[in-house]
């Protein structure tokens, strides 16, 4: 076990329901399926790598301070914040977050999980891999005109 970071999308008026009600929604946060088709937008322990490779990559991306904090792992990613982080998705290649990736300077820098010295090129592999799916979700996300809530926790 340990702390994952996913997203799920939402319209903008269920969104802003949510942030309405904060700390009241959060059986209604816990509750939000994903849509039949659409693209999973969980990251499982990924985040700090990618957050990590995004940040060297000067992708302009960033996780963890875009969204509102409606409650405690819960955040609001309006339209438009959705929309600029699919723009800047699409304009990284996961080959520009590649040329980042150091093994030991990520141990180094205590970013979770601690797997890449150990993992080495399957740690690059489980990164490419939910990049991928991250940027799936906000491209889908994106297309379809919708927010996102990040449960971070």
């Amino acid at each position: 076990m340990g702390v994952i970071l996913s997203f799920k999308k939402v319209t903008s008026e269920r969104l802003a329901g949510l942030v309405a009600a904060g700390a009241q929604a959060q059986e209604d946060l816990w509750n939000i399926e994903r849509a039949k088709g659409d693209p999973e937008g969980y990251l499982d322990k990924s985040w700090d790598g990618l957050r990590y490779l995004l940040e060297a990559a000067r992708s302009g991306v960033d996780l963890f301070f875009g969204g509102e904090l409606i409650d405690d792992e819960y955040y609001a990613w309006p339209v438009d914040l959705v929309q600029t982080t699919a723009e800047q998705l699409r304009a990284t290649p996961f080959a520009a977050l590649a040329a980042h990736y150091d093994p030991g300077a990520m141990d180094e820098a205590n970013v979770y999980p601690g797997i890449w010295t150990r993992d080495g090129d399957q740690a690059l592999d489980y990164l490419r891999y939910h990049y991928e799916i991250l940027v799936a979700f906000f491209a889908d996300a994106a297309k379809t005109g919708s927010a996102a809530v990040m449960h971070f926790g």
